[in-house]
């Protein structure tokens, strides 16, 4: 999952000393009806009908040091739909519950999500963040 325009930055002028990043305390997963892009634009998430961010940071693994791989250790799971999500597309990882900033995205397999249907699940292993 590629990092967005605004981690890259962050993370590169922390890194030389130019501007310090301080880490957020929880990131989110959110889902998207149109890629983000690198720019990370939030204006196609999903909203309303029981959807909500997920807290994902207990989630994650930490950083694999040869890899530079972090992936989900236990099944991450949003509600049940209460009304049509529309067709997802993409994923992406917040440093908020609402609004905040975009730090990783990307596309997924087109699923549309309807009104009661099965709620979207990642399973361990299944969402996946690399440094490279």
């Amino acid at each position: 999952m590629p990092m967005t325009s605004y981690l890259r930055k962050k993370l590169g002028d922390h890194s030389i000393g130019k501007a310090a990043f301080t880490m957020p305390t929880t990131v989110y997963v959110g889902l998207f009806k149109a890629a983000p892009g690198d720019a990370g634009s939030l204006a196609s998430e999903v909203t309303g009908g029981s959807y909500a961010r997920i807290a994902i940071t207990s989630l994650m693994g930490a950083f694999d040091s040869v890899v530079g791989i972090s992936a989900n250790g236990s099944t991450i799971t949003f509600a049940t739909p209460t009304a049509d999500w529309g067709t997802i597309v993409a994923v992406g990882i917040m440093d908020a519950l609402t609004v905040g900033n975009m730090l990783y995205q990307e596309s997924t397999p087109a699923r549309t999500i309807l009104n009661g249907g099965r709620p979207v699940s990642f399973i361990a292993g299944q969402l996946e963040i690399q440094l490279i």
